[in-house]
């Protein structure tokens, strides 16, 4: 078929998964600054509760344990943080599902033959696609590759980079600047089941009143297991509870 007909279908799956609303656990490797974190995580319906495990490589002190356990309090026994929690949890879920609506008609593709077992696509902005808002605009402004599962039309890697600058306001407002990335890695976790593995952005510019804006992100997701889709934040912080004991020595 066509490379742009396989995105479509590609999407439609992406999206048709998402609906299922299935929960998970797994471990998160990320770094903040000049911190490495590893954190355990557990996906609810009120948005993602985690622990953080160990800090550069190091298990938590007995002082940073009792740290991450009031924050963990404090989230559990007030409602406006878990308010906040919840509507940047759907921030975030309305985000990806509005880049990966996007995909179809943002893009230009076209077959670039095969890394390993996966299809690879090559896109383009699209001239014709008119960006509806500021982050359609970062996001039209991408051009890189596309992998694909080809059995299950699923995407499993997409790398891209700013090609040009993003002017918004014609400047007056602000930019972001050319050659920014953007990477995520997609793998199986169960039937018909994806999960973002990784997630790699590195872009900046500056805004309005000559803020400098800077995105730089690295987190990888492994050991994936599937939780009650039910999972309250209280039961979710048993879970991790339990799960940060067993693996202490």
């Amino acid at each position: 078929m066509p490379a742009g007909d396989l995105i479509k279908a590609v999407v439609a799956n992406e999206l048709s998964d998402r609906v299922q609303h299935r929960k998970f656990m797994y471990l998160v490797e990320k770094q903040e600054g000049d911190q490495r974190l590893t954190e355990k995580q557990v996906e609810t319906a009120g948005g993602p509760l985690y622990r953080v495990l160990a800090i550069n490589g190091s298990p938590l002190t007995p002082d940073e344990r009792r740290q991450d356990d009031a924050r963990i309090r404090r989230l559990l026994s007030d409602s406006s943080q878990q308010a906040r929690l919840k509507q940047q949890y759907d921030d975030d879920e309305q985000k990806l599902e509005k880049l990966m609506r996007e995909m179809p008609q943002a893009f230009l593709y076209d077959y670039d033959g095969f890394e390993g077992k996966y299809l690879r696509l090559k896109f383009r902005p699209d001239p014709n696609y008119k960006p509806p808002d500021y982050e359609s605009r970062v996001v039209h402004s991408l051009a890189g590759t596309a992998l694909i599962d080809p059995q299950q039309q699923r995407l499993a890697k997409l790398s891209g980079r700013l090609f040009d600058r993003v002017q918004f306001g014609y400047g007056i407002l602000g930019h972001i600047d050319s050659g920014g990335t953007f990477e995520i890695e997609r793998t199986p976790v169960a039937p018909t089941q994806w999960k973002t593995s990784r997630l790699s952005i590195h872009l900046s510019g500056r805004m309005i009143l000559f803020k400098t804006v800077s995105k730089q992100q690295d987190e990888s997701r492994s050991d994936f297991r599937e939780v009650p889709a039910d999972l309250t934040l209280a039961q979710a912080n048993d879970l991790l509870a339990s799960e940060t004991h067993a693996s202490l020595p």
